[in-house]
């Protein structure tokens, strides 16, 4: 298949160019800029907005088969206008055009916590279980708002439309597990009442092969899917997981009861940053939905997903892995996944 891939040089986009082109298929990446040799990538700038029909111009001289957007910003933060742009009315444009080119099927990778109304989406629920928008949700302040809006423009179109909502993604080139990892590394831990939340952590090689799935797939693809990891934990468990898989020793944790809210006061001020307090990045995860209600991965996968540690046993949570993507082979994820499930 000929597929094009949006947001190709984050953390998703890139392992899913990687894999895509491992099993064979022709993608054409995305970049802000595009030199005039390179003949597999065109220029794609959400913050600049572009009209459907454009979009549908240019999508339709590609010739494709396929479409997976995974633009946007990797880490929770406040609403502002870029990421409207990046969630909402950038991606949205895009799909419509992709539409009108007739490109037959988009997948868009939101985030698990994004239920929007997905009854209004024929009540498609695909191999992940939908509901209600949650309440966090609906109080957030956070830039993420606009993905629920987006997810349902995708699916009213007359196309074959695909939602991944993935939970917490770690491994290779991932911001979020990077700000983990940093508090995890901390010597003196001050954890707030959050940190109990429960997370369902899937590694990035196994959400992207789940993605593939979902691309290959004979009929009908159509539908929301959550995808998660192979084990429901805490936030302070996956912190002392992270801490376990880079060989630092035990730290001082101090328990706070501090409610989120306070929290991210605190995590504002000097002192406590350098404490290791929960700083406001790691506290937005702790204030999402982190669980699948129904989880689709071991239906795409074949297998249950991986547990945390084995995933980390793939990709260890080295500072240097998180501060750029991993070049890992495909092979290698899938080759060592077959061995521990």
């Amino acid at each position: 298949m000929r597929i094009l891939v949006c947001g190709s040089s984050g953390c998703i986009g890139s392992a899913v160019v990687r894999a895509l082109r491992w099993r064979g298929h022709r993608v054409v990446e995305t970049r802000r800029s595009v030199s005039a040799d390179e003949v597999d990538a065109i220029a794609v700038d959400f913050e600049r907005p572009s009209s459907v029909a454009a979009w549908a111009t240019q999508l339709g001289s590609l010739d494709l088969d396929a479409l997976v957007n995974c633009a946007g910003t990797a880490l929770p933060g406040p609403v502002c206008a870029r990421a409207d742009r990046l969630h909402g009315d950038g991606p949205s444009a895009l799909f419509r055009g992709a539409a009108r080119a007739r490109v037959a099927r988009i997948v868009n990778v939101s985030a698990l916590g994004d239920d929007g109304d997905d009854e209004r989406a024929n009540g498609v629920r695909g191999g992940g279980r939908v509901g209600d928008r949650s309440d966090s949700l609906a109080r957030s302040e956070d830039g993420w708002r606009s993905k629920p809006r987006t997810d349902d423009t995708l699916l009213g179109l007359d196309v074959d439309a695909v939602v991944v909502r993935p939970a917490l993604v770690y491994g290779p080139g991932s911001r979020s597990a990077a700000a983990l990892s940093a508090l995890a590394r901390a010597p003196i831990q001050v954890l707030p009442r959050g940190a109990e939340a429960l997370l369902q952590p899937i590694h990035v090689f196994e959400l992207v092969e789940s993605i593939a799935a979902l691309l290959e797939r004979t009929g009908a693809a159509r539908g929301v899917y959550e995808l998660g990891g192979g084990e429901v934990v805490s936030g302070r468990a996956l912190i002392a997981t992270l801490r376990t898989a880079q060989g630092a020793a035990a730290p001082l944790v101090i328990a706070s009861r501090l409610p989120l809210p306070l929290a991210h006061i605190a995590a504002r001020w000097g002192p406590c940053a350098s404490l290791g307090m929960a700083n406001s990045d790691v506290l937005r995860f702790f204030d999402r939905r982190g669980l699948t209600r129904r989880n689709a991965a071991p239906v795409l996968l074949g297998r249950a997903p991986s547990t945390l540690a084995e995933g980390l046993l793939v990709t260890p949570p080295a500072p240097s892995a998180f501060r750029k993507p991993h070049r890992a082979s495909p092979a290698r994820w899938l080759h060592h996944s077959r061995g521990v499930t």
